[in-house]
């Protein structure tokens, strides 16, 4: 994204102090990967001091971020003219830095992020195959997808495409079942579905599979979850069983955090606990894994992981009509270990506890990120016009 940086302050401030504010600030917007440009629609302005309403709103675009800290009355401006803003239908967010000079990192580039998704609307879904039978609440009202028949997209298949990549993930496991030759199709598949994806337009995709189809798997010999693995780790969205809910919300969590989201079943909900399950965990949530055998089946593969305590995360799950909004903040704990899929997710709940998962009632799976996105998630979801749950 590229965004005009502005400096701001009153009159008495010389030109000089502005000045050197201004290339301070837009090497750090540079070092953090943002692009300068003199005309965007998105504005980042350094407020210096106090006095400076009039010079912020004259350097104002449609969407601004508005950096400011506690000294010289600069964060009451910035406050006062971010109002202004907002009362004139234009979007503002202050970010209080702990002092001059400071740099506005990750909370900057995450509201950049947020902007991003704001100014892109509902995005273009693909829908491969069909809702898996047991999905019975994964529809999204008024979303754009495009289905395609399963058999289409695996016509081909060539798993020499995908050998060498099977080849690092078994490298990478800790202990694995089958070969890289095994997983080769499996990889294969992640690399047609990418490239069907990027040629259709596909913000993200979902597909119902044939995992717990036991004919279609002794025909198959083999099931997509790591091909599903493979597609979030490359930043593209991907959900299993054709969940629409779980894949928007993956969509969100991902676009905001800049990393991998996963969708997973919730097997225990107690107290401020969640475990969640699921196969196709990506690799960057699970830095110690094993390639296992699937559930019932015993079809390649899994990914087996426990994801490790102590991270932040964000789960989220939208009802079928953008209306209502589960949101929870959290933080990883070592999960109970349950019989149910291959990669165990333990949440130990911030703010809200396993009774509001219960009682929201918007379904099973609960997309998560393991970053610390839930204020950004939440202003976004109430631009949608979403209720947050709880």
């Amino acid at each position: 994204m590229e965004v005009k940086l502005g400096v701001a302050s009153s009159p008495h401030v010389g030109e000089d102090v502005r000045r050197h504010y201004g290339e301070v600030y837009g090497e750090m917007l540079r070092e953090l990967g943002v692009s300068l440009a003199e005309s965007s629609d998105v504005a980042v302005v350094v407020v210096l001091t106090g006095g400076a309403e009039e010079e912020v709103l004259s350097q104002a675009a449609s969407y601004n971020i508005l950096l400011a800290w506690p000294h010289y009355n600069s964060l009451p401006s910035a406050l006062e003219a971010a109002a202004a803003l907002r009362e004139g239908g234009r979007y503002a967010k202050v970010l209080e830095l702990p002092a001059p000079l400071a740099s506005p990192g990750e909370p900057l580039l995450k509201a950049l992020r947020l902007i991003s998704l704001m100014k892109t609307g509902m995005p273009k879904f693909g829908v491969v195959g069909r809702p898996n039978r047991w999905l019975v609440a994964s529809g999204l009202a008024g979303a754009a997808t495009e289905e395609m028949p399963l058999e289409e997209t695996l016509e081909g298949l060539n798993p020499g495409d995908g050998m060498e990549e099977a080849r690092r993930i078994v490298e990478g496991a800790e202990r694995t079942d089958f070969s890289a030759a095994d997983l080769a199709p499996i990889a294969a598949y992640a690399r047609r579905l990418e490239e069907l994806a990027k040629s259709r337009g596909w913000a993200g995709l979902t597909l119902g599979c044939w995992c717990f189809d036991l004919e279609t798997v002794r025909k198959m010999r083999w099931t997509p979850c790591i091909s599903l693995t493979l597609l979030n780790q490359r930043g593209l969205p991907a959900a299993c069983e054709g969940d629409l809910r779980a894949l928007f919300s993956m969509y969100v969590l991902s676009r905001l955090s800049s990393k991998p989201a996963w969708l997973s079943n919730v097997n225990v909900a107690r107290g401020d606990l969640l475990v969640l399950t699921h196969d196709g965990a990506p690799l960057a949530v699970a830095p110690r894994y094993s390639v296992a055998r699937r559930m019932l089946t015993g079809a390649p593969a899994a990914i087996k992981t426990r994801i490790p305590p102590g991270s932040p995360a964000t789960l989220l799950r939208v009802s079928g009509d953008l209306r209502r909004a589960l949101l929870l903040r959290a933080v990883t704990v070592e999960p109970e270990e349950v019989e149910a899929c291959n990669a165990q997710a333990g949440f130990k709940l911030i703010n809200s506890t396993a009774s509001d998962v219960l009682s929201a009632g918007l379904g099973n799976h609960l997309a998560y990120v393991l970053d610390d996105v839930y204020d950004e998630a939440k202003e976004y979801l109430l631009h949608l016009g979403a209720k947050i749950i709880p």
